[in-house]
């Protein structure tokens, strides 16, 4: 059999896997049903960071197996003073004077994760290129990332598709690289 990648923009009915796979992304592998299903309400909505609007799936062999939430940092501000507030309530941190993580001129990639399984079949590769053709379409001419520096294969990852270092970011009380691709 071929294994196939395929990437599909998500729907409503895809937030609890946006919301288990943000939390992935961000290195929280264990969080109990309670508080997925409160990530997945905030994933359901419209107007969030984490929003199924802003989600892409990559499937392979036709299950879900990847994610990436990509935005224009134009909407940035508005879309996290919605969020922000919901996610205290889940985590109890007020982050509301943390460093903007996107801004206009943006193409934000704000999630990314494959599920363990999945992963070096080129999934997360193939998300990535999709964002940049969304960032493309979108007529907007950079692409940036916040990324751990002490994530080596991340790390890889960005730098294999382009991207360079540009800085340092403090998001969500941890410093990060920030890494851009023109």
């Amino acid at each position: 059999m071929t294994e196939k990648i395929t990437i599909r923009r998500a729907t409503v009915a895809d937030a609890r896997f946006i919301a288990e796979n943000v939390l992935r992304a961000l290195h929280i592998d264990e969080a109990d049903d309670g508080h997925i299903g409160h990530l997945a309400d905030i994933c359901r909505r419209d107007d969030t960071l984490y929003s199924w609007r802003n989600a892409t799936i990559a499937e392979y062999n036709g299950v879900p197996a990847g994610l990436m939430v990509s935005y224009d940092g134009a909407g940035y501000r508005r879309m996290r003073d919605v969020t922000f507030p919901m996610i205290r309530i889940y985590v109890g941190d007020d982050y509301s004077s943390m460093d903007d993580e996107a801004c206009a001129g943006e193409y934000y990639l704000d999630s990314l994760s494959v599920l363990p399984g999945y992963r070096r079949k080129g999934i997360a590769s193939a998300l990535i290129r999709q964002m940049l053709r969304q960032r493309d379409e979108s007529g907007i001419p950079l692409a940036t990332i916040a990324v751990d520096p002490d994530n080596d294969n991340a790390y890889r990852l960005y730098l294999k598709n382009g991207f360079r270092h540009d800085g340092r970011i403090t998001v969500f009380n941890t410093t990060y690289d920030r890494l851009i691709q023109p």
